[in-house]
C-alpha cells in the first residue's frame, strides 16, 4: 500500500513538473536569446484567433506572431507585402517538449533592410 502511494506521488510530480517545463512563459527577446533567419515568404496564414503564421520556403519551422500587429499593418497587407520577398526573421530561442511542432514566436521581421514588424526592437 505504501509503495503505490509513491508511485502515485511520483507520476503526478512528474506530471506537474512536465506541465510547468510545457507552459513556461516565453522570454523577453534579448540580443542573447534571439536567433536571426533568413528565406523566402512562402505562405502568409491567419490563425482563428487573428493571428499570423509566416512559413518560410525549404524550412519546416512555423514562425509565429502572437500579437497585434501594430503599425497599420493588416493581415491581408502584410500577405501582399512578403508573399514570395525574401526577408530577416528574428524569433526567441525558446524550448519546450513540444518544440517537435517546429513553431517560433516572432520578435521582428525584416524586408529590404526596413522593419515590417517588431516586438521589443532588437539591436
Amino acid at each position: 500500500m505504501y509503495t503505490k502511494k509513491i508511485v502515485v506521488a511520483s507520476i503526478f510530480f512528474l506530471l506537474m513538473i512536465t506541465l510547468g517545463i510545457i507552459f513556461r512563459p516565453i522570454p523577453s527577446p534579448s540580443p542573447e536569446n534571439t536567433v536571426r533567419t533568413l528565406g523566402v515568404i512562402e505562405q502568409v496564414l491567419e490563425t482563428r484567433q487573428k493571428n499570423v503564421v509566416f512559413k518560410l520556403k525549404d524550412d519546416d519551422r512555423f514562425y509565429y506572431l502572437k500579437e497585434d500587429l501594430g503599425q497599420g499593418l493588416t493581415f491581408h497587407e502584410l500577405q501582399k507585402k512578403l508573399s514570395g520577398k525574401p526577408v530577416e526573421i528574428y524569433y526567441v530561442n525558446h524550448w519546450t517538449p513540444v518544440d517537435p511542432l517546429r513553431v517560433k514566436h516572432v520578435t521582428k521581421v525584416d524586408l529590404n533592410e526596413m522593419t515590417v514588424y517588431s516586438r521589443n526592437l532588437i539591436p
